[in-house]
């Protein structure tokens, strides 16, 4: 990553019942002293911001297990 913490983009699919959505997950990470704090801050399709009603814990397991974690990653994804 090009830089770890403030504000990232991440792209995605997310699949549900009726349809495949590509989404993006805009978060931020910060750092205490202690540990690092992962924020969604919104989660948006084309203009539309879908952050309310969405399972957030879902898009911070994509976060740690996706970018977090390096799987799958390059600083590239994401416009750092």
């Amino acid at each position: 990553m090009g830089r770890r913490y403030g504000p990232h983009q991440t792209e995605t699919q997310v699949d549900c019942e009726w349809a495949t959505l590509d989404v993006t997950i805009h978060w931020t990470l910060d750092c205490d002293d202690y540990q690092e704090q992962l924020t969604i801050d919104k989660i948006t399709v084309g203009n539309k911001d879908l952050h309310e009603g969405w399972n957030v814990s879902y898009f911070e397991d994509i976060i740690n297990e996706e970018v977090l974690a390096g799987e799958d990653y390059h600083w590239t994804d994401h416009g750092d």
